[in-house]
């Protein structure tokens, strides 16, 4: 299970909620398990002896039961989609069991309005007084949906709850960070095999198929920003462009930064992490600059400690690079949270949140000049109440080719 269950109910019960409804695809799959195609929802009641129920699309069966199946028994399907099952004999498997029964249910149902659904199962559940939190990121105030909550139930509050959703997000469930590691544990063998393959004249290009032919052979998956942008590699000066993830052909040469930002994902969870390489000789400027954004990050992660808050691990990394070494830099963040998505807190010199044991946060202190080039050195740590733990292997020296 992904969903940290014991910190939803507590935030349920500290805001007065008797359920929460997930609507986006991102707290759907957090609260679920269920990695749906099309629009579901999740009703996660306060109380234990009501079950969770999942409303899903008929289009979309196979994610429930064969791609991704969820802890959630109960799930009812709205729609319109044809799977033919009426010549189905047994044997089947305990997936096409699951296909053939989601057909019958819908066929039995005939609705083709999500909203009627989860209309009719607020009521089975007997939630009709009292309050329930709706994630609003896939509703907006528009959405037929918040008229129909009132006109149906008029004595049931419907109020926004993307918020407290995030909230539940913060502190990870031990699943989520063995998905975080183990997509962390094929980045790294896939930038290492892509060093040990880089030599002059190679192009970006030819670097970023390295990478992801070893992601894909790890069993991870290559994440792409809507399909478009590849890896986030690149060689010498344009190195200076924050976040390029579009390899290009130019050829590495000889005293020419590499930098990587980013990483895989592995069952719905990514890594993010920063590393930055040199082929040949460093110049002492690259060296000097490096070390003091390390000792930036470091600086940072000591201090990561339940009740510490961001914004003093922001003034930490920020203050250890310009003593370090660039006295001139600046940045409007050195790191934030990360799970299924980027969580709270960022390390911003705005953001008072204190750290929580559980949480996973990414340190990252880059550096980007124009007509030079830019350095990175992204880590993932966990807080554990004896302080950081590291997902990401630290590198303490800077990698020489």
């Amino acid at each position: 299970m992904l969903l940290n269950r014991e910190r939803a109910e507590n935030k349920m019960e500290h805001n007065g909620l008797r359920a929460l409804i997930a609507t986006s695809s991102i707290n759907v799959f957090y609260t679920s398990d269920l990695c749906s195609y099309a629009n579901c929802f999740v009703l996660l009641p306060f109380e234990k002896d009501l079950e969770p129920a999942i409303v899903a699309s008929i289009s979309d069966p196979t994610s429930v039961a064969l791609m991704s199946p969820s802890w959630i028994r109960d799930v009812r399907y709205y729609g319109e989609f044809y799977t033919e099952t009426k010549w189905a004999k047994p044997p089947l498997t305990d997936a096409e069991s699951k296909l053939v029964e989601a057909q019958h249910s819908w066929e039995k149902s005939q609705q083709r309005d999500p909203f009627t659904v989860l209309l009719a199962l607020l009521n089975e559940r007997g939630l009709t007084t009292g309050r329930i939190g709706v994630d609003e990121s896939n509703l907006s105030f528009q959405d037929p949906f918040w008229r129909e909550i009132k006109q149906n139930l008029p004595h049931l509050e419907a109020v926004p709850a993307q918020s407290i959703f995030s909230e539940i997000r913060i502190v990870k469930s031990k699943e989520e960070i063995r998905r975080i590691e183990l997509a962390t544990r094929i980045t790294e063998k896939a930038w290492r095999t892509a060093l040990d393959h880089a030599r002059s004249g190679m192009s970006e290009r030819e670097l970023e198929e390295i990478y992801h032919h070893t992601i894909i052979r790890e069993a991870g998956k290559i994440t792409s920003w809507r399909g478009m942008y590849g890896a986030p590699i690149a060689f010498g000066r344009r190195t200076a462009f924050a976040d390029i993830a579009m390899p290009s052909e130019y050829q590495l040469k000889n005293g020419d930064i590499m930098r990587f930002d980013g990483g895989c994902s592995y069952m719905g969870y990514a890594c993010d992490m920063g590393r930055t390489a040199v082929l040949g000789q460093p110049s002492d400027k690259l060296r000097k600059y490096w070390n003091a954004i390390f000792q930036g990050e470091e600086a940072a992660i000591a201090n990561a400690k339940p009740g510490v808050k961001a914004s003093v691990l922001f003034e930490s990394a920020t203050s250890k690079v310009r003593e370090s070494g660039i006295p001139h830099y600046r940045r409007h963040h050195t790191g934030h949270g990360w799970g299924i998505d980027y969580d709270p807190p960022l390390i911003s010199p705005r953001d008072s949140t204190p750290l929580e044991e559980g949480m996973v946060l990414c340190f990252e202190t880059p550096y980007y000049e124009v007509g030079w080039g830019g350095i990175i050195h992204e880590d993932i740590v966990a807080i554990t109440q004896d302080g950081p733990r590291y997902i990401t292997t630290p590198e303490k020296e800077l990698c020489l080719l």
